[in-house]
């Protein structure tokens, strides 16, 4: 089973508000990025919570099978990776990093990666645009021991790094892989395109 992890445990300082509950077109982020993940037929989905978690646990009313919640996202984005790996499924054979603050990243995207890991299910997928290498990811199970054990300082991409030869690049054709949504600025950007 293919599962996915929905970072979403920043303070969101730059959005200035929670980016999960940040609108998106007639969604929030989150309630966006869990239809695109569901609309290319990955059904495991878990959101990794952190600053602001009862408020928007709250406000999109999500049940508790949903989330868990990263109480040292201090930390940083890796130890909220770590917190949704420890949280899977024992039968997860790989899992999408999706990034709450990519809403833009469609179902279409999301099942060209899923193709590939299939395909491939020993890699770690990462779509690319013309050689630049962009997001969601999708890791193997057998990635997960390392992961847990890894200070939880580190990035994602440092523990990628040792396992070049793992790597299946699918090429994506569209840069929304590329960006994210950090500002005001970028979403109006993003939504006036």
């Amino acid at each position: 089973m293919i599962s996915a992890i929905i970072l979403a445990a920043g303070e969101s300082t730059r959005m200035r508000e929670p980016k999960p509950l940040v609108r998106f077109r007639k969604q929030t982020f989150l309630e966006t990025i869990l239809q695109n993940f569901k609309n290319a037929g990955i059904e495991d989905i878990l959101i990794v919570l952190g600053h602001k978690a009862d408020q928007i646990t709250k406000k999109l009313n999500l049940s508790p099978d949903d989330f868990t919640v990263n109480k040292n996202y201090q930390f940083g984005q890796f130890s909220s990776v770590q917190t949704g790996v420890k949280n899977l499924q024992p039968n997860c054979t790989g899992v999408f990093l999706a990034l709450v603050d990519q809403p833009q990243i469609g179902s279409d995207i999301i099942a060209k990666i899923r193709k590939n890991f299939e395909d491939n299910p020993d890699k770690i997928v990462i779509p690319t645009l013309k050689g630049k290498r962009g997001h969601p990811p999708l890791l193997p199970k057998w990635l997960f021991h390392e992961i847990l054990t890894a200070n939880p300082t580190l990035k994602t991409s440092a523990i990628i790094r040792n396992y070049a030869h793992k790597v299946s690049e699918v090429e994506i054709d569209d840069d929304s892989i590329l960006w994210n949504m950090n500002t005001k600025q970028d979403l109006e950007k993003i939504l006036s395109s």
